[in-house]
């Protein structure tokens, strides 16, 4: 697709505004511009092909992307993930690929702070054909075993869908430790936290999501990059993800136990909302993507994926960064 074309297809795609988000206030709104930029370094001379996977932002019900930009000397297409929806760029080049290669993605955002139980209105953007999905396992999600009898031991027959997921999160908070140390963590494994009781926020919220599920929950993960609160500029280390659960009179509802784990006077808050300092990129795991190498499945997707001659490359370093658009817009 030539370059210009696939600007237009990719800008015409994000800028979707939910209903939700042109006719509804939310409480909090923050503004920022985000830059997402990776650098690739060393790809050998010899090189024939080189296949580059990123993710893009949403605009949806919590946020709207706008003035989307690509910088990249190489040309890219926008998809869609199949099962998920996600959004993301595709660059392939055959022969004459270079040694070294930079891509920029610079866009604005608008982010608001969701309350699924204070403001008394149910999700419009209730997706419900993706509900099976997210009853089923991930590949390190289980529903069954360890992790169901966990479950089936905090909630009871009598309880409602929301009395049983606010058991799991209070559970959650009061036995598990956000740590970040040791070998296991971060990879979204919830046999790992069940056995250890500690993790990341992957971790958690993938013991999270296989307890949910266990319990006929649907329950989905969401991956993007938090924002500190009290910055209006700065690059961001690293990623954040959460989790979202789905009832039938309200739409999907957010937590965030790994922050409520670190900020105890938070706890009430987080269950049900979500602060509008950060921003979303993918929902879903074992997410599915095609192509030299066949179906490839990711754990989860918040960094590139790079493929050399068919076979992962790891030689890229990433540089996300953000600055307040309104310094003083209200925000948590």
């Amino acid at each position: 697709m030539p370059k210009i074309l696939a600007i237009i297809t990719l800008m015409a795609s994000l800028i979707v505004v939910a209903p939700s988000v042109a006719n509804s206030p939310t409480p909090n709104e923050r503004k920022f511009a985000f830059s997402y930029e990776f650098e690739i370094t060393g790809i050998p001379s010899n090189a024939k092909l080189l296949e580059i996977w990123a993710p893009l932002p949403p605009s949806d019900e919590n946020q709207m992307i706008e003035n989307f930009r690509i910088d990249s000397k190489l040309p890219y297409e926008a998809i869609t993930d199949p099962e998920y929806g996600n959004r993301l760029i595709n660059i392939t080049a055959v022969e004459n690929i270079p040694r070294n290669l930079i891509v920029t993605m610079s866009f604005d955002v608008s982010r608001f702070e969701a309350c699924k139980f204070t403001s008394g209105k149910a999700s419009k953007l209730n997706d419900t054909r993706n509900l099976k999905r997210f009853l089923a396992a991930d590949a390190l999600v289980p529903i069954d075993g360890e992790i169901a009898k966990e479950a089936k031991a905090i909630v009871k027959a009598d309880m409602s869908d929301v009395e049983m997921i606010r058991a799991l999160y209070d559970h959650l908070i009061q036995t598990m430790k956000y740590d970040k140390t040791g070998i296991g963590w971060g990879n979204g494994d919830a046999l790992y936290a069940c056995d250890a009781r500690k993790g990341n926020c992957t971790d958690i919220h993938s013991l999270f999501i296989g307890m949910a599920r266990a319990c006929g929950i649907p329950a989905r993960f969401v991956i993007g990059f938090p924002l500190p609160g009290n910055e209006s500029e700065g690059e961001i280390p690293g990623y954040h993800c959460w989790a979202e659960f789905y009832l039938s009179d309200l739409g999907w509802a957010p937590v965030d136990i790994s922050e409520a784990i670190k900020r105890p006077e938070k706890k009430e808050y987080f269950f049900g909302s979500l602060d509008c300092d950060r921003i979303s990129f993918t929902t879903g795991r074992d997410i599915k993507i095609s192509g030299s190498a066949g179906q490839e499945t990711l754990n989860y997707f918040i960094y590139p994926h790079i493929l050399v001659d068919g076979k992962p490359f790891s030689g890229a370093s990433y540089k996300f960064s953000f600055t307040d658009r309104d310094v003083s817009s209200n925000h948590r």
